[in-house]
């Protein structure tokens, strides 16, 4: 494609007891559904789908019977739940009498009692909300997407960047604590408040800032923090066909932020591109100077011309924060300019990806991937909130000219670790796109609580529609009644088995034969890529199951998708593994936890459970198998101590070598090690930005 020296830029971009169920007969069931004209399987399955007016009828009319269940029967559902733990720790829906969370006893200062009027003043009444009181219109904000609830004195969204750095003094000046906030996806308790800080807190979401423009060619892409993965993604696919952005499976459909995924390190789905990074960015810390003052000090590492520091004559009242506002606001009302250069400075030669990743994930050693902890790079990456992310500079990524997709299920674990070894990483040149595990539980559970929310994501995709539909879901489960934490994931439960397998028949039936499956997309580069990859695919299966036919063992058995509707399915089957846990645990009146940790190169057996611990009543396994993370979600009957089981499995992952937690953040849920938590103080000395992560106090300037 020829090369572009000039950008459109398009108005687009501004951007248990006893138990009650609802009893329907299956009579009405064939008016539900059509059939697909997409041929999704060899066999004779058909393949079905949910007329969307239908679908919502159904959702509206289930949701108004699930108010009066709720509420009839609130009294139930609080002994139920309230000494239930539900997956990544949080408590039954009950636990906060089941509306919000008890307000801290505080005095609030002057300036704190005066800060919402004059985060009001800066970027619009409309724009700051009253976190003291938790409701349906707030809860977005203070409730985490699994983990922790809190309060907060407001909650601003600054619509520019100097709208941002403005607020940001203000509250620091007011004398509160800081959270910042993307989309709120995270599952660890680390972007929502938490009442135990000695402070008030403010959070400042990002989300307003969702702009976004490519810059050398469309090799590399802005981002400023509130942008979204899922809409970064469908952008650059517009913009550029032969290239794309670094996330464009997994959680996209949750739109999380482009910030987000550096402040954590995500994206563990590419084997190609590795986790999320970049060492060019604008953002702010905050110190006081020897005068007691609070200082904001933005670090620019952009490395885009004219953007410099140096390009800016102090006094003259310009910044890069000033003029990307400037180019932003260009981009949103759909200006026409030239399209911006990555300068010659050292910033303008710091990577924007991580780039070495793909000869690391195939080195065969004790050593991990990659975990949260990590202490490399510049101080935006893996900041978990000690640094407020302004915008960021990412490479783009060569997309495939063909593309192939394998259901690949395995008779043992054995069998398909060294699948791993010898197909997958093989060679950092021949790597797959994306290679996805998940063993029989993780199967049976999708499929018997994940049915409705794969359908969701096949019919709304990715975008702006399932973002809604998600966010709905998150207003209804702050409703002022008992029943409402838990309505939306009962009603899909019951619901569940009213409609077909979300997936093509032949997948779903290697995944109840066999009881370890891979998802492996691979890709045509170049350089005959693909096709040696198929080569030692090929060599590896023929010698495998001509070994077992010879001895009357259980052979390979694989299945590629016939249709892009095929690997729709299958990627939404794979990402809605989290979220059809938590269903599946809130519908059986069961317990869950969850956990993700990195395990060794050169391993990948499930870590062997201690003697004393209780049996599970399930023990879901999904990971990111190029890479080894592995989230492990366990299932148990009420009246178990899952907080004692959890940190059971825990020693038992760091004795045998793997390293926790390795994608989604440390949060409030694990304690980071010495040296991450000295590089978080040295970030955020006043302990004033996102305080009590990774076991640090929360108490000021860390004092004990």
């Amino acid at each position: 494609m020829a090369k572009m020296s000039v950008f459109v830029m398009n108005r687009v971009l501004s951007s248990g007891p006893q138990r009650h169920t609802l009893m329907l007969t299956r009579r009405f069931l064939p008016g539900l559904f059509f059939k697909s004209t997409l041929a999704t399987s060899t066999s004779s399955a058909k393949d079905y789908s949910i007329r969307l007016p239908t679908a919502l009828a159904l959702v509206a009319s289930s949701l108004l019977g699930g108010y009066c269940l709720g509420t009839s029967h609130s009294n139930q559902w609080n002994e139920i739940n309230k000494n239930r733990e539900l997956p990544k720790g949080e408590r039954g829906c009950c636990s906060c009498n089941g509306v919000s969370v008890a307000v801290p006893r505080r005095e609030f200062t002057e300036a704190q009692r005066a800060l919402p009027e004059k985060l009001a003043k800066i970027v619009g009444k409309q724009h700051v909300h009253d976190g003291l009181v938790h409701s349906s219109k707030n809860v977005q904000f203070l409730k985490g997407a699994r983990l922790g609830e809190g309060c907060a004195l407001a909650i601003v969204q600054p619509g520019t960047l100097q709208e941002a750095v403005r607020c940001l003094q203000e509250v620091v000046d007011a004398g509160c604590v800081v959270l910042p906030q993307g989309s709120n996806t995270g599952l660890t308790g680390g972007s929502v408040p938490r009442n135990e800080v000695d402070r008030p807190a403010v959070v400042i979401s990002m989300k307003r800032l969702d702009t976004h423009f490519p810059i050398d060619d469309g090799n590399r892409v802005v981002c400023l923090a509130g942008c979204g993965i899922g809409k970064l993604a469908t952008s650059i696919q517009k913009w550029f066909p032969d290239r794309e952005s670094h996330s464009i499976l997994g959680s996209t459909f949750l739109n999380p932020t482009t910030a987000a995924g550096v402040a954590f390190g995500s994206g563990g789905v590419y084997v190609r591109k590795g986790p999320a990074r970049t060492d060019r960015a604008l953002y702010c810390k905050v110190w006081k100077n020897k005068w007691g003052e609070n200082v904001v000090t933005v670090v620019n590492t952009l490395g885009i011309e004219g953007l410099e520091d140096t390009d800016f004559h102090e006094g003259s009242g310009e910044s890069a924060v000033t003029r990307l506002d400037v180019y932003a606001n260009d981009v949103k009302q759909g200006f026409r300019r030239v399209m911006a250069k990555s300068s010659k400075s050292t910033h303008g030669l710091a990577k924007a990806s991580d780039a070495d990743y793909q000869n690391r994930v195939c080195e065969c050693t004790n050593e991990v991937s990659r975990f949260n902890a990590d202490t490399v790079g510049e101080d935006c990456n893996r900041s978990e909130g000690k640094v407020l992310i302004l915008a960021t500079v990412h490479d783009t990524f060569p997309a495939p000219s063909k593309k192939r997709m394998f259901w690949i299920s395995f008779p043992d674990i054995e069998t398909c670790l060294a699948f791993r070894r010898e197909v997958c990483l093989n060679s950092p040149k021949d790597l797959p796109i994306s290679c996805e595990y998940m063993d029989r539980d993780a199967i049976d559970i999708i499929d018997r609580s994940g049915r409705i929310l794969t359908y969701m994501i096949r019919i709304l995709g990715t975008g702006d529609l399932m973002g809604w539909a998600w966010g709905f879901k998150v207003a209804i489960e702050g409703l002022p009644f008992a029943f409402a934490p838990i309505i939306c994931d009962k009603l899909m439960h019951t619901f569940n088995n009213w409609v077909p397998s979300a997936i093509p028949n032949r997948f779903i039936q290697l995944g109840r034969e066999y009881d370890h499956h891979c998802l492996v997309a691979v890709g045509d580069f170049g350089d005959r890529n693909l096709d040696r990859f198929m080569e030692r695919f090929d060599a590896f299966v023929k010698k495998y199951n001509g070994n077992q036919i010879e001895s009357s063992g259980k052979v390979i058995s694989f299945a590629e998708t016939a249709s892009p509707s095929d690997v729709t399915a299958l990627n939404a089957f794979r990402f809605v593994a989290a979220s059809a846990f938590k269903t599946f645990c809130i519908g059986e009146d069961i317990q869950g936890v969850s956990v993700d940790y990195a395990l060794a190169k050169n391993g990948g057996s499930p870590p062997q459970l201690d003697k004393d611990a209780v049996t599970p009543l399930k023990r879901m396994r999904y990971s990111h198998f190029g890479c080894n993370v592995v989230h492990e979600d366990i299932a148990y009957a009420l009246g178990v101590d899952t907080h004692k089981e959890k940190m059971r499995f825990k020693h038992v992952v760091e004795v045998g070598g793997g390293k926790l937690p390795a994608e989604h953040g440390h949060g409030t849920e694990y304690h980071a090690p010495k040296e991450t938590q000295v590089r978080w103080m040295k970030m955020d000395p006043l302990n004033v930005m996102n305080p009590g992560i990774g076991g640090l106090p929360v108490t000021e300037k860390y004092e004990k």
